[in-house]
């Protein structure tokens, strides 16, 4: 018996571990997801033009800024960083930005993209390679993070 339960105990932790990543809503902002080698922020809105920062449509989507910094090993560079959310209804995700990173910097702000207000989901796909590798073509490495809405 004692078996079956230590078994069971290991199986069940091993089906609870998972390389996606969630967090709170985003109703108390700024929200925070970590992993071993990224921290992710949700927050405000924060462009430069105070205009920028607000939405012409607050019924229909809102704004917000988007932070990765690198927490993890050091020698990574960063690659690309997207944005999709859900939309009700539907199985598809919308994409709401995809940017290709230019500096060798391993961090990234956004100062603000709109987020549906009916989405229930976000999810940030953090894309990087490791600064020591020497190949021709560098392996690459990613990580999800979803904000449940």
């Amino acid at each position: 018996m004692k078996k079956f339960i230590a078994i069971s105990l290991i199986v069940l932790l091993s089906f609870s571990v998972s390389i996606n990543t969630f967090a709170k809503t985003l109703e108390n902002l700024p929200v925070t997801v970590s992993s071993n080698q990224w921290k992710v922020e949700i927050a405000e809105p924060d462009n430069d033009d105070p205009q920028s920062n607000k939405s012409d449509k607050p019924d229909l989507y809102n704004l917000y800024s988007l932070d990765i910094n690198n927490i993890g090993k050091d020698n990574v560079e960063l690659v690309r960083v997207e944005a999709y959310r859900d939309h009700p209804g539907s199985t598809s995700e919308y994409e709401l930005f995809t940017e290709s990173i230019k500096t060798a910097e391993p961090m990234f702000h956004h100062s603000n993209f709109p987020l549906f207000t009916k989405a229930t989901r976000l999810k940030v796909i953090v894309t990087w390679i490791d600064k020591n590798d020497n190949s021709v073509h560098k392996r690459k490495f990613r990580e999800e993070f979803i904000f449940e809405l």
